[in-house]
């Protein structure tokens, strides 16, 4: 055992170039992994801090068991409870959400110009044009009627029985909206609502992270961002009060864990089994939440993206020394040593190697932590400190990598025989006889991803992770069996043409790439595992985000009038708007009723397109869709046109997109029950005349407030505007869809012609860009900016997705760089001698920096048939595993980002060359060829 230590730090130090860039790469690696995993390991230290304060006063809490939809508390538990002895108080806690909108901004009262009847819509503010930010439209309520607060107050005092009409703001959210005490807000929607003063201000803890704020699906008072009294949030709801959780606070001395195990089996009993809740139960919680998921799976992605290449890195410098020392391994067999000692010789040259990596990146991890890590935010208090996550999966990405990376080798060495200290084997010859071969099993391996996503789609459940496991596996083991082919191409196809470019003899680069086939296909395998997943993350995001971004269908611009809307004669003035063009413009009419049944299976499994509710436009179909020049662009036949405009005449005819036929099961013909939201009590039908293509109509609905009663919608229906106006109470047209007259139409001009027209309607001003706290407004919304707005916000995160692709890109090509200082060192006597013969230095220069080239060329090329497919077959699988994947969208491939990244790696791959092309240049003839095969 001691030789064989001995003998693997002499093959280490033997090579001390090789050994410290593959030590740099190792590092790299062991540190990137250390910069993501500690703020996963920040957030569950933070989540074990938030569990011990979000009980509040309360040692205990009661909740159902039933997590995933959970009901109410029976009452009995509460009688029973304060029966006890040992309780102090049983406080009953009631969770809704609400809307919340300071008082000064509130609706008022339509002017008596509107038609009778008209009143302000409820609506959520346009994300778009930065409308005002002042309502919110889902805050959490915490009814109570506890005597005391169950945190800390920040100023202002605890709710009292006798002042009914109070609130109390959680501190963030009253900063958020600069409330302060004594001011008033509106809380509710406008048939319930009521103004409420704010009687204090009240710090609850937090846990904010990059993504938004961390929850947990359990009912806690640190759940509520505002406090109310149980007779407030009667008034509110227009329902008696329920019991979501129970607050429990015990008398002095009373044994918590004999308590709690006394009354357990008791509560399993009741008509709604509960439980208890503890800190313990909370943290398990968050740490099970979405939120946590998403950075542990970041964590773990990195891991693993970390690993393939530090092994990759690795497996080269093994795989270098294994073939350079055939001899000394077939003497060393001759002489003493066995199979198994040969192997765990290998094996302690890459646990060395693993061991420096771990060291090193966990010193310069830490280091890069606490010199740039900041408070970003709130609640992460410790981010520049590494934890238990973090030191395991470095370890296990360099340990791991160690022992991946020496299997090959090992394997190698251990077949080396004692005769073959005597003769070498032809290893060009045997790569090459096996580089065209794999081509067709690889093909047929890559073709496996896609016909198990489109041809044989897998369906909901385990089935989805089968398939994808095995075609993503068969994909990355059929790039790698074809990667030799592709060097040999590249080097025959681009080599001369890479030569004519560089000015250099086209000799000097003839062959050199095939004849070292493996070592290059293992190095252009190693930097292709970063840049694949980075064209991948591309490619998927932009598949994905398609579906968000309006066509073509949709119309210039919209015009909103908020918050009373226009009576239908005087909308139809804005086609007199110069600007607009007069065929081109429709009032319309929106609401977003629930379906009567779930036809979509969203309490089975929502998702982006299963949901209980549609977002229903009134509009006059005729004009809008059937018309010679129609609002909304189809690539429809006159007889198609024709046939539409038939299919139209019911005044109970609706329009639907695509995907909602595939959701629901429906099909054109069939109709479906509609909850209208002030009149519940008589749902209204519609009659599906047509199906529509409507890219982006998700987010043309959410840019636009059109989703006034809840954030998601299952689908948009366009329907007759009388019906829709009598159906759902709407006397007044909230919108108007309108096309430009010329591309030289100003939407700024436009907007303030309507405010004006808007004013003269209500007999008062109005502004024109947003409603203000003492006067409506008009507010135009052109379709273009809501497509580059969402494609801006999608590209941003997009590239921060894709920087950690990027990185270990950049690591890999240390690997490379090893290769190459290898395949220069082998050459260095015929290096020698092309100097001799009248070669310039700057031509075996620009030979060196072409290899190089070569190699990131075919590097780049593995990365775009991978990422490509990868990221298509990605948005197919996402329709059965993402909560966005529903909507179907077709390939987009966005050339412009990948090709900047495969420049920037191209560019990495040449600056990391200098090195090795400058050195060999600057050295003289008679030193290469005495170097010969020395070691550096």
């Amino acid at each position: 055992m001691r030789e064989v230590l001995q003998l693997a730090l002499a093959s280490l130090r033997e090579h001390p170039r090789r050994l410290l860039l593959t030590s740099l790469a190792t590092i790299a690696a062991a540190t990137l992994v250390v910069w993501v995993v500690s703020g996963y390991d920040a957030l569950l230290k933070s989540h074990d801090e938030y569990a011990e304060l979000s009980l509040g006063t309360y040692p205990l809490a009661i909740a159902p068991i039933d997590t995933s939809d959970p009901p109410s508390v029976p009452v009995l538990v509460a009688t029973e409870l304060e029966q006890d002895p040992a309780v102090a108080a049983v406080d009953r806690m009631w969770l809704l959400r609400t809307k919340l909108t300071p008082a000064a901004v509130q609706q008022k009262q339509a002017p008596s110009s509107l038609p009778a009847g008209t009143k302000k819509r409820p609506q959520i503010r346009s994300r778009y044009g930065g409308g005002p930010a002042a309502t919110i439209p889902d805050i959490v309520l915490l009814a109570t009627d506890s005597a005391n607060a169950p945190f800390p107050m920040k100023s202002g005092e605890w709710l009292s029985r006798k002042e009914p009409l109070q609130v109390i703001i959680r501190e963030d959210l009253a900063v958020r909206m600069d409330l302060a005490v004594g001011q008033q807000v509106y809380v509710g929607d406008d048939s319930t609502g009521a103004t409420l003063t704010v009687a204090g201000i009240i710090t609850v803890p937090v846990i904010r992270t990059a993504g938004g704020e961390s929850m947990t699906p359990l009912r806690t008072p640190g759940s509520g961002q505002m406090f109310v009294t149980s007779q407030t949030a009667e008034q509110l709801t227009g329902s008696p009060a329920e019991i979501s959780f129970l607050g429990i606070s015990l008398k002095e001395a009373t044994d918590i864990d004999g308590f709690r195990f006394g009354w357990a089996p008791r509560l399993s009993q009741f008509s709604t089994p509960v439980q208890f809740q503890r800190a313990i139960d909370i943290e398990e919680a968050l740490d099970e939440s979405a939120t946590a998921e998403n950075v542990k799976i970041q964590a773990f992605a990195t891991t693993g993206i970390s690993l393939i290449v530090a092994s990759l890195v690795i497996l080269c410098t093994l795989s270098m020394g294994v073939s350079e020392r055939i001899r000394q391994y077939a003497v060393l067999r001759a002489v003493f040593m066995t199979r198994s000692q040969i192997a765990l010789l290998i094996g302690l040259e890459g646990f060395f190697l693993g061991a420096i990596g771990f060291a090193g990146g966990v010193l310069l991890g830490q280091l890069l932590l606490w010199l740039t890590v900041t408070p970003a935010a709130e609640g992460l208090r410790y981010q520049g400190v590494l934890g238990v996550n973090c030191l395991a999966l470095a370890a296990c990405t360099t340990f791991g990598a160690a022992l991946l990376a020496s299997l090959i080798p090992a394997w190698r060495a251990t077949r080396v025989r004692p005769v073959d200290a005597m003769s070498l084997s032809n290893q060009t010859r045997n790569a090459r006889q096996w580089t065209w071969p794999l081509l067709p099993l690889g093909i047929i391996l890559i073709a496996l991803n896609p016909i198990l996503t489109f041809l044989f789609p897998p369906g909901f459940g385990t089935q989805v992770f089968v398939s994808m496991a095995i075609g993503f596996v068969a994909m990355a083991i059929g790039f790698t069996l074809i990667t030799p082919a592709l060097v040999s191409l590249v080097d025959q196809q681009l080599g001369p043409l890479l030569s004519r470019l560089l000015h250099i003899d086209p000799k000097l680069l003839d062959s050199q790439l095939s004849s070292r086939t493996w070592r290059t296909s293992g190095a252009a395998i190693s930097m292709a595992v970063g840049m694949s997943l980075f064209v991948a993350v591309h490619v998927w995001g932009m598949t994905m985000l398609d579906a968000f971004i309006p066509g073509n269908w949709a119309p210039d611009a919209l015009l909103a009038f908020h918050p009373y809307g226009l009576p239908p004669e005087q909308a139809d003035q804005v086609r007199q708007i110069d600007g607009v063009d007069p065929i081109r413009c429709e009032p319309i009419v929106v609401e977003q009723p629930r379906l009567l049944n779930d036809l979509t299976g969203s309490a089975e499994r929502a998702s982006v397109t299963r949901q209980d509710n549609v977002v229903i436009v009134g509009i006059d179909l005729q004009s809008a869709f059937a018309s010679e020049s129609p609002l909304f662009e189809f690539n429809w036949s006159s007889a198609e046109r024709q046939q539409m405009a038939g299919k139209l005449n019911s005044d109970r005819a609706c329009l639907v997109p695509d995907h909602f036929l595939e959701e629901t099961g429906l099909q054109i013909g069939d109709s479906f029950q509609l909850v209208p939201p002030e009149n519940p009590g008589t749902p209204v039908e519609y009659a599906i005349a047509g199906a529509l293509h409507l890219p982006g109509w998700h987010w043309q609905t959410k840019q636009t407030g059109f989703r006034s009663r809840t954030h998601r919608a299952a689908a948009i229906v366009f329907a007759d505007y009388d019906a829709v106006a009598e159906d759902f109470s709407l006397p007044t047209a909230s919108y108007v869809w309108l096309s430009y007259n010329s591309p030289s139409a100003d939407p700024p001009q436009i907007e303030k012609e309507a405010s004006r027209l808007y004013s003269s309607v209500l007999n008062q001003p109005a502004s024109a860009g947003r409603a203000t706290e003492d006067k409506p407004g008009v507010q135009i919304m052109p379709v273009e900016g809501i497509r580059q707005q969402t494609r801006d916000a999608a590209a941003g995160w997009i590239w921060m997705l894709s920087q950690i692709p990027l990185i270990s890109a950049a690591i890999a090509c240390i690997g490379m760089l090893n290769m190459m200082l290898v395949s220069i060192r082998s050459r260095s006597w015929e290096l020698g001698v092309i100097r001799a013969i009248g070669i310039t230095r700057g031509s075996i220069v620009r030979a060196i920096l072409a290899e190089g080239i070569l190699i990131g060329i075919v590097a780049c090329v593995i990365s775009l048939g991978f990422g490509i497919l990868a990221g298509w077959c990605g948005a197919g699988f996402a329709k059965y595993t993402s909560f966005f994947g529903g909507l179907s969208p077709t390939l987009i491939i966005p050339w412009a980002e990948i090709l900047l990244g495969m420049a920037l790696f191209l560019t990495v791959v040449t600056v990391a060359m200098l090195w090795p092309a400058l050195k060999i240049g600057r050295t003289s003839p008679h030193l290469l060829m005495q170097q010969g095969r020395a070691s550096f």
